[in-house]
């Protein structure tokens, strides 16, 4: 083979493998296929920013949620949310970068939606059960200034491992001090059904979200 066919072949297997690699980023949760999503929310469907999930898993059930709240200390139950639509992220009090602007962003959502915004609730469950206390958690809400249908979800590895693997969230690595966990926020309709996802690694408009929400409202 010539030099130059080389350098070419050299630079097709370079591209590949860069395609590769973004098509796996590792805060985005589970990627395109069966309990990926498929179309773009920016793409003029349903969603302003959710993506649309594939055919099987939009509609689902949402997997049971029944851990701690951090903030009240009592048992919280998603199953309490009947009628309510809501949303469910993973965080975790430690993450230096992804969390707090996650948490944020949600935040503003809810604030975008007004007087609707106690219509609705957020659940954000612990990805790090080891360092997410009780304490640390309500420490973390009053920094971020959290509304009180912002539920911090906490509880042991044992008791958080089910709802990890039923939203196909991976837990933050122990001993990593970057945020390496599963970064998404899913939408629930109000009868409990899952509807769509945002990959939240990435930054998102707070006003797009809103609008999801809003639709999801207006079918409840």
């Amino acid at each position: 083979m010539s030099a130059r066919r080389r350098t070419t072949a050299l630079a097709a297997l370079l591209l590949c493998a860069a395609l590769l690699v973004a098509g796996c980023g590792s805060g985005s949760g589970a990627g395109s296929g069966e309990h990926g999503a498929t179309d773009a929310g920016s793409g003029g469907g349903r969603f302003a920013a959710a993506s649309t999930l594939p055919p099987g898993l939009a509609g689902r059930a949402a997997p049971p949620v029944r851990l701690t709240d951090a903030r009240s200390g009592r048992p919280f139950d998603t199953a309490e949310l009947k009628g309510r639509p809501y949303l469910v992220t993973f965080l975790f009090v430690n993450c230096p970068d992804v969390c707090p602007l996650i948490g944020q962003e949600l935040r503003q959502t809810l604030e975008q939606l007004g007087p609707r915004a106690g219509d609705v609730a957020v659940v954000a469950v612990s990805v790090d059960p080891r360092h997410d206390t009780a304490d640390a958690v309500r420490t973390w809400l009053r920094r971020q200034r959290q509304p009180d249908n912002f539920h911090y979800l906490i509880g042991s590895e044992q008791e958080l491992a089910p709802v990890w693997r039923g939203f196909y969230a991976a837990p933050q690595v122990q001993g990593d001090p970057e945020s390496a966990h599963t970064a998404v926020v899913w939408l629930v309709d109000g009868q409990g059904r899952l509807q769509g996802k945002v990959a939240a690694g990435a930054s998102f408009d707070p006003s797009d979200l809103a609008s999801d929400v809003r639709t999801l409202l207006s079918e409840s």
